[in-house]
């Protein structure tokens, strides 16, 4: 099996962002809009999974924040 490379957030949108102008013009073949249509769905996954993990970051870190902001005296 072949080591898939990690990708930024960005490049990975950037690389979703050509498939799917490739497809809307429609110049490519049957098959490798296929293919392209697969390796899209794989990457907005990718995404996802990358937006999940920051969301559940800021919210461990809010909620860290909070807690300390609690034992101090703000007055």
């Amino acid at each position: 099996m072949a080591k898939k490379v990690q990708k930024s957030f960005e490049g990975a949108i950037e690389e979703l962002e050509k498939i799917v102008t490739d497809l809307e013009e429609g110049d490519i073949s049957l098959e490798d809009s296929i293919k392209s249509y697969k390796q899209g769905i794989d990457l907005a996954a990718y995404c996802l999974s990358i937006l999940k993990k920051a969301e559940q970051e800021i919210y461990v870190y809010e909620e860290e924040s909070y807690k300390k902001a609690e034992g101090d005296d703000w007055e």
